[in-house]
């Protein structure tokens, strides 16, 4: 007995164990009724299944079992079911498989049953990407078309057409007869309509009007088995492998085809160009940005557009040639992938699709990329928001929403500012810094803009409201979340919240140094309790940032004051109020008398507005330092500090500068090689302290030349603001 044959009780038949043997043995019993046969082809499909998924199905073999399939038997609907499952091809699909599958459908005793045919349809929409010609279905093309009158068929058959439909498949008696099946058709609309708007991606303008609110109902159609590809792939290319080493002798080109690619990723076609003219190229010709440039004007779109989001090549091409079919077909497809994603949301959680993020993250390095975001995806997001929960998707989210493009501010708070501050605000309050984050994004984005549009002399409303309205929100966060999170907050770890507010400072400050040459950009002035906050703040590094935002402004008011391009002839109007310039200017004055001139919290110095400080309050302040000073001479404490209310955010005193001017004095005594033996300086830095040293031998330095020493060793550490804002503001300093 073969060994391939297994052992089996007396008077039955021995059950084959090999694929080819159970392969013959059933195109023996597949035409012979169940009654009459002595073999089990049930067990046989379980066989055959069997050894097909863990080795694959031989080109000769799938011929055979085609043959069996497409013709009518006596095989029942399971073992067909069984069979079909598992067709694994271990190579290239043969044309003639695909014609002897397509010649089989349709109604009739001599072909196989319904179910068998639309099974048939679904296996040749999964071995499409293994077909040795894929062309080929495309000759087949008004055959499987004549099909969909059949019901039964529909939905494999509306999905295999759209794989393949090209521009010359799209011609007015289709149209046609797609809009009487539509009409007419009850529960398979959907894929109808979905194919229907496929041949809109080729024309647009024909049935755009036909298609009206059926639109919306249509689908994208999805893989109907990712895994399955992905395990005949694999049979594939273990094939391809054993071939290559019995065969290694000898230099040989394997093209293994697509490559894996995994779940969410069969959402998007790959890039295919069917036809290209002899004169023309495809995107998947393309080997580089040089080969790009030299084709660029003879450049075929791909089968899918949609494909191109997922190609940095195509990306390249879509924005520097801007074809207008290919963005009409990209806009249509969204908005059919969006469509159905806003349907079926309650159905299920709509933030949890793992499809819509996956395509949300392509369309960010598309819209990165192009600085251009698709008509599609506005409305997407506009819809979104409402029901979004602030957490899904939130960066690919985000990211999107910095690129929307400069509109009126009521309707862009509207349609998208307070739905995602209504969202992100539930998921705890320091999300605000994640939307003051956002802000800077987009304020940065519309300044880009703007410099990059022809000037005009008029100012721009939108981007002026918006500032204001990011601003309150900078203070808001100041003022709310000056404590550590609670541990109820959900959002995560936590980007300290002066730095978002800095962060934000700064964009506006790069922003506003084009003030002077855009008429569109007009300078606004920080919220005062926002300035004294962040200059009050114990930290070098948030009171240097402020320092040099608060220089830069002061470059940009004095530029834009005296910039010929935005004086407006015959007018004496001011281009800013002098309120505004005096305010501003009262600013760095308060910071210059606080750090620089020992004058802090002073309100009598003109533009000095004594950090906004009510005049009982300085004085209490003074009554505590001087009650301070006075409980250190009672204690005798020889080495007490005295402080002056004045002076005590100098840079010597200041507890966030204190350590760095210890650190520059002791510098500047090793510079002079004072000696241990000598008199060196052990309290803060004053004129006073300076010239008792001169006296007992220490280092000679006057007041002056400290001060500026310390802005040196400033700048050497990083802390670059300070010294900015003083050296533009201070005429002393000037001059040096």
């Amino acid at each position: 007995m073969s060994s391939d044959l297994q052992s089996s009780p007396s008077g039955i038949e021995p059950r084959p164990s090999s694929l080819p043997d159970a392969l013959e043995h059933l195109e023996a019993v597949a035409y012979v009724p169940s009654k009459k046969r002595y073999t089990d082809a049930g067990q046989l499909a379980k066989t055959i299944a069997s050894n097909a998924y863990e080795s694959g199905i031989g080109p000769s073999a799938l011929e055979r079992l085609i043959h069996i399939l497409t013709r009518n038997n006596y095989l029942d609907q399971g073992t067909i079911t069984t069979l079909i499952k598992n067709l694994y091809p271990i190579d290239r699909v043969s044309s003639k498989v695909i014609t002897q599958v397509v010649s089989c459908l349709g109604p009739s005793k001599n072909k196989p049953s319904p179910a068998t045919q639309a099974s048939l349809l679904r296996w040749l929409i999964l071995v499409y990407e293994f077909c040795e010609d894929r062309s080929h279905l495309t000759k087949l093309y008004a055959v499987l078309f004549n099909h969909l009158d059949m019901i039964s068929l529909r939905k494999p058959l509306c999905h295999l057409l759209s794989m393949i439909t090209r521009r010359k498949h799209v011609k007015p008696f289709r149209i046609q007869a797609l809009m009487e099946l539509v009409n007419t058709a009850g529960a398979e609309e959907k894929e109808l309509i979905s194919l229907l708007n496929v041949f809109k991606n080729y024309y647009p303008d024909i049935i755009v009007g036909d298609l009206g609110v059926l639109r919306r109902r249509g689908l994208v159609f999805k893989h109907p088995d990712p895994e399955w590809t992905s395990h005949a792939r694999l049979l594939q290319d273990r094939n391809l492998e054993q071939i290559q080493a019995a065969q290694s002798s000898t230099f040989q080109v394997v093209h293994r085809g697509a490559a894996k690619r995994g779940k969410m990723e069969v959402i998007v076609p790959v890039l295919q160009t069917s036809r290209v003219s002899s004169n023309r190229t495809s995107l998947e010709e393309l080997r580089n940005v040089d080969h790009l440039v030299e084709r660029l004007d003879r450049i075929e779109l791909p089968n899918q557009i949609i494909s191109a989001m997922a190609d940095n090549i195509a990306q390249k091409y879509l924005s520097l040639a801007q074809p207008e079919s290919a963005r009409l077909r990209l806009d249509d497809w969204l908005s059919s992938f969006f469509d159905e994603r806003l349907e079926h949301a309650q159905d299920e959680e709509l933030g949890t699709s793992e499809s819509l993020g996956y395509i949300l993250s392509l369309i960010v390095n598309y819209v990165r990329y192009t600085k251009d975001i698709p008509a599609s995806v506005l409305s997407f997001l506009g819809q979104y928001l409402s029901s979004w929960n602030g957490r899904d998707n939130k960066e690919e989210v985000l990211s999107l929403l910095e690129y929307l493009p400069i509109q009126d501010f009521d309707t862009l708070r509207a349609n998208f500012l307070t739905p995602l501050e209504a969202a992100m605000l539930a998921s705890g309050p320091f999300s605000m810094t994640v939307i003051l984050d956002f802000y800077s994004s987009l304020i940065r984005q519309w300044g880009v803009q703007l410099r990059t549009s022809p000037s005009v002399s008029a100012e721009s409303k939108p981007l002026g409201r918006l500032i204001t309205h990011a601003e309150l929100l900078a203070l808001s966060i100041l003022e709310s979340l000056s404590v550590q999170p609670s541990n109820t907050d959900d959002m995560g770890p936590h980007k300290p919240v002066a730095l978002s507010v800095l962060e934000f400072y700064c964009v506006l400050a790069d922003l506003f140094s084009y003030a002077s040459v855009n008429g569109q950009i007009r300078l606004t002035i920080p919220l005062a309790p926002t300035v004294y906050t962040l200059v009050f703040t114990p930290i070098l590094s948030s009171i240097s940032i402020i320092s040099s935002v608060l220089a830069s402004y002061k470059m940009s008011f004095e530029t834009s004051l005296t910039s010929e391009i935005l004086q407006v002839p015959n007018s004496t109007d001011s281009l800013y109020p002098t309120e505004l310039v005096g305010q501003f200017n009262g600013y760095v004055m308060d910071v210059c008398n606080l750090i620089w001139r020992n004058r802090g919290l002073n309100g009598d110095d003109p533009n000095a507005l004594g950090c906004l400080l009510p005049a009982a309050t300085t004085t209490a302040l003074t009554q505590y330092t001087r009650e301070l000073n006075e409980a250190s001479r009672d204690r005798k404490r020889e080495a007490s500090f005295f402080f002056n209310l004045s002076s005590i955010f100098s840079l010597s005193y200041h507890v966030a500068l204190c350590n760095m001017s210890a650190g520059c004095f002791a510098g500047i005594e090793e510079e002079n090689n004072i000696a241990e033996g000598k008199p060196r300086l052990r309290k803060p830095v004053t004129q006073k302290a300076l010239g008792a040293l001169e006296k007992d031998g220490g280092v000679k330095l006057t007041w002056q030349e400290y001060r500026v020493r310390m802005l040196d060793w400033l700048d050497a550490t990083g802390s670059r603001g300070i010294g900015n804002l003083m050296r533009s503001t201070m005429k002393a300093l000037r001059k040096e």
